[in-house]
């Protein structure tokens, strides 16, 4: 094994694959999983690198190529590896799992030492209240700062809330400039200097006899105001300008160039003011934050990560610090490293240059896995330029690279290499393909640029399912939130049958059903007709539509008066049902009206399958059979920070304040201006690379005709190949809309019943309950009792937003009887087990839950959580049964119902 190893991974090149063999291999070389710490950037990846080492470890000689990577990457033999399997499955099964997100293993350090900053470890992770934060800060000024706070905002021409959201960004960056105080009268004298100077050109200009009108007209200025606006100060010579060719000389360009000269210390002058005067009221604003921050016991990630830097770096002995760390963790692996931030990264070396100080008594190893191409969250700070700069500071660090695409068919691979190979500045390696086919379409769309942008879109998903894809294997990738939200509400109009999901992370208030009941109670309670008007709009009515509502407010909780709102409006979804939960934190309208526009939570997505509409940036990571990619619809926001980082390395070169004109004269300014224009014009690319790579055998591209994200990649319109239909077609192409019961709040101490009698809050626990049970079930490879263990730990990740620990109590003693009955071990005994087998059967898709087969039979197993034998379910086992028996031409099948209880286990056997 290469004990320092960097992994350059393309895009479906298997890096979870490569991790994984990583970590199993270091287990097989005696490493315990707790001290292997590995890093990666959410908590889905976290949770699914978990449950992939433990998969494939259960299934350890099964897949051949996990077992002939591992031999290769481990050095031991088939026998070998195949002998520790249960030793590893248990050891593993056992240990403290060190696998975080680098957000989340940050959080970890702060919380074991936060004492030695006077920080309680209870604290809670949340945003700030901007306004309220930055209202306070306002009222805790001094005379002087408060001054120098409205004579920034004057002189720069900056709102309040612009300043605040600068010192967040610099609470991001956690940088920090040596303050030099600078008299604002200072710039003054220097503008007279500049005028002075130029003065000197204007004279050469009048006096000069070949003078043309066009050039006595350039020199026409007065004050420094109007100098600044001629063109002409910003050529690099006098010779440059055409109207000054006749008349200018050595001479005089040589007091151009002194012009240029004065201009340069004006602006630097004026910059580092501003800068300064930034940089104190920040130092102010970060010191009363954390203050705040302390009293009410939160924080933010950023803050987070500020305060562990500081405090290894001032608070305690580091070294004290990173040897308790350095002690229970031997080996380092990095997931997505591109996506790391430099103060991650600052946080991290340590424990980093600790394991590569090349100790060859003890067994210690890094390794980190990422793609530079797939950088696309420079905006929250990562620096794909540590992949590199980690490997030319660290030369016993290895490189590899993989290369090989397992994901997308052979003609979507050749498309992309041909759009990326050439690109002029783009470290591009061609990728290897080993599936055959694949079908790429580039369409110039007009009308994305016009009213119904979204008609060819509809028209080709439309064409998509006729052509037999399963809509469910159709993702489109949209730029923004907006682009998503947008276009969901337009494909939901035009298909009012068709299963659609989003992936993302817009606030619920922004959902239309959610926006206009908003618009609707601010209506009630303002009486404005411009809320009423917001509320016809998003649900479409015609305009000054009149608000029929007969409703008594008083004595209503908001989630009853949210409620009664979306009921009598027929607009009631999931997300309505969410704002109707959160609703009950509002003590009355009052605080509803103020301080709902405040609310943060993001939006519900309750479709399990269906045509899936998401952002670039949402999609990375992920794959789908068909990928339609769509352009930017609108154009790129720019840059409007107004502070400009210059960085060499890890190491922050020069911080500059923008000024318009300032790169005309000075040459580090007009050096950091091109250098982030090009990381802005890479972050592009990236995206680009990033959609394009998620199709497995179908691409299409839709680009405008002007102004399109693509023209960067010079698509032409194409199309390469043959769609390729899905595996599994669509079990009705014309589903039916499905009709939504809310439940019904009420008054808190009414239960709703429904006619059984039985409430329907416990109706919705059980369904949760037989979910998070039927999961268990999933995620045990071996009906073990560590198996079931480790099952429900995954269990209580997904599901312990909706059950508590005494359910997952349950559970545990549910599966235990499964696995301790001798009847259900007699039946798996010598049997192929399969899991959640899809079976399709008369054009219908159905799915097993346990399948065995032995001796010639097939046994199919379904589990139940209900108490209640029903004969429904006996239905549902006999159709199984049979479909089993078609399929396989074998008569020999037998079915048992299994009813999971906590005190018995029930077993029925269904005959036909």
């Amino acid at each position: 094994m290469k004990r320092y190893l960097a992994l350059k991974a393309s895009a479906g090149s298997g890096k979870t694959f490569a991790l994984t063999v990583r970590y199993i291999s270091l287990l097989l070389k005696g490493a315990n999983a707790s001290e292997i710490l590995t890093l990666t950037f959410t908590n889905k990846a976290a949770l699914e690198m978990s449950q992939r080492i433990y998969k494939t470890l259960q299934t350890l000689g099964v897949d051949e190529a996990y077992l002939g990577e591992l031999i290769r990457v481990s050095g031991f033999s088939k026998e070998e590896i195949l002998g520790k399997k249960s030793f590893l499955i248990k050891s593993f099964s056992n240990a403290t799992i060190s696998i975080f997100t680098i957000d989340k293993f940050v959080n970890k350090i702060l919380r074991e030492f936060c004492g030695y900053i006077g920080i309680s470890d209870d604290f809670d992770i949340k945003n700030d209240d901007i306004e309220l934060l930055s209202y306070k800060f306002l009222q805790s000024l001094d005379e002087n700062s408060f001054k120098d706070l409205v004579e920034f905002s004057n002189y720069e021409r900056k709102k309040f809330n612009s300043i605040f959201e600068l010192f967040k960004s610099l609470i991001e960056k956690n940088e920090h400039i040596n303050l030099l105080e600078i008299d604002g009268s200072f710039i003054n004298l220097q503008k007279e200097n500049v005028l002075q100077q130029a003065f000197k050109i204007k004279e050469h200009f009048l006096n000069c006899a070949n003078a043309s009108n066009s050039a006595i007209k350039a020199v026409d200025f007065t004050n420094f105001e109007e100098l600044f606006e001629k063109t002409w100060i910003e050529k690099d010579s006098l010779f440059d300008y055409s109207y000054f060719k006749k008349c200018a000389n050595d001479e005089i360009n040589q007091e151009f160039l002194n012009l240029k000269e004065e201009f340069k210390n004006y602006y630097k002058l004026r910059a580092t003011y501003s800068l300064n005067k930034i940089f104190k009221l920040y130092l102010e604003f970060k010191e009363y934050k954390l203050n705040f921050n302390k009293i009410k016991n939160y924080f933010e990630f950023n803050d987070i990560s500020n305060l562990v830097y500081e405090l290894l770096n001032q608070k305690i002995n580091r070294d004290f610090l990173y040897f308790r760390l350095d002690s229970t963790y031997q080996h380092i692996l990095i997931d997505e490293f591109q996506d790391t931030s430099i103060l991650q990264y600052k946080i991290l070396k340590p424990l980093i240059e600790e394991i590569l100080s090349g100790d060859e008594t003890k067994f210690k190893t890094f390794f980190y896995v990422g793609d530079p191409k797939q950088s696309i969250y420079r905006f929250r700070g990562g620096k794909r330029e540590l992949f590199d700069y980690v490997l030319k500071t660290n030369p016993i660090i290895e490189l590899e690279h993989l290369d090989t695409n397992y994901r997308s068919c052979k003609n979507i691979i050749d498309f992309v290499n041909s759009a990326f190979f050439n690109l002029p500045n783009y470290d591009y390696q061609q990728q290897e393909s080993i599936r055959k086919d694949g079908c790429v379409e580039v369409i110039e769309d007009e009308n994305l640029q016009n009213e119904d942008k979204f008609l060819n879109i509809s028209l080709k998903i439309d064409e998509l399912i006729n052509s037999g894809i399963n809509p469910n294997d159709i993702a489109i990738l949209c730029y923004t939130n907006g682009d998503v939200l947008e276009l969901f509400y337009y494909l939901k109009e035009k298909f009012p049958n068709l299963k659609i999901k989003t992936d993302m992370t817009s606030k619920l208030i922004n959902q239309q059903n959610v926006k206009a009941v908003i618009n609707a109670i601010k209506y009630i309670y303002f009486g404005e007709d411009i809320y009423k008007e917001n509320f016809n709009a998003l649900l479409g009515r015609k305009l000054l539509t009149s608000f029929e509502f007969d409703f008594e407010i008083s004595q209503k909780s908001m989630s009853q008066i949210v409620y009664e709102l979306a009921k009598h409006f027929d607009i009631i979804d999931e997300n309505i049902v969410k704002l109707m939960d959160i609703a009950t934190i509002y003590n009355n309208i009052v605080d509803f009206v103020y301080e709902i526009d405040k609310l943060e939570t993001s939006i519900e997505n309750s479709q399990d399958n269906g045509l899936q509409i998401l952002t670039v940036f949402k999609s990375k990571g992920l794959e789908f059979h068909t990928v339609i990619v769509l352009d930017r619809i609108k154009r790129k926001n720019f840059d409007k920070s107004s502070l400009l980082f210059d960085y060499e390395n890890i190491g922050l070169k020069n911080i500059f304040y923008k000024i318009s004109g300032y790169e005309n004269f000075d040459l580090e300014y007009k050096k950091a201006q091109e250098k982030e224009k090009n990381l802005s014009l890479d972050d592009d690319k990236n995206v680009l690379y990033v959609a394009l790579t998620r199709a497995k055998n179908n691409l299409i591209i839709f680009k405008k005709a002007k102004s399109s994200a693509f023209d960067i990649l010079g698509l032409s319109v194409c199309k390469i190949g043959h769609l390729s239909q899905s595996e599994t077609l669509s079990l009705d192409r014309k589903i039916k809309k499905i009709s939504y019961t809310p439940i019904y709040l009420g008054k808190q101490e009414q239960k709703i019943v429904n006619e059984k009698g039985v409430e329907e809050d416990e109706i919705l626990k059980a369904r949760y309950f037989g979910l998070a049970t039927h999961y268990v079930l999933e995620m045990m490879s071996e009906f073990t009792i560590s198996s079931m263990l480790y099952a429900i730990n995954l269990s209580k990740a997904r599901y312990s937003n909706y059950l508590d620990d005494m359910d997952f109590i349950k559970i545990e003693k549910v599966v235990n009887n499964l696995v301790e009955n001798s009847c259900f071990q007699s039946l798996l005994e010598n049997s192929k087990i399969v899991h959640e087998q899809a079976l399709m059967y008369k054009e219908e898709l159905k799915i097993l839950d346990l399948l065995l087969f032995k001796d010639d039979c097939f046994y199919i197993i379904d589990y139940k959580t209900t108490r209640q034998i029903l004969d429904e379910h006996k239905i549902q086992v006999s159709y199984y049964k049979k479909a089993i028996s078609d399929i396989f031409t074998n008569h020999n099948v037998k079915a048992y119902l299994f009813y999971l209880k906590e005190d018995s286990l029930d077993i029925v056997e269904v005959e036909v």
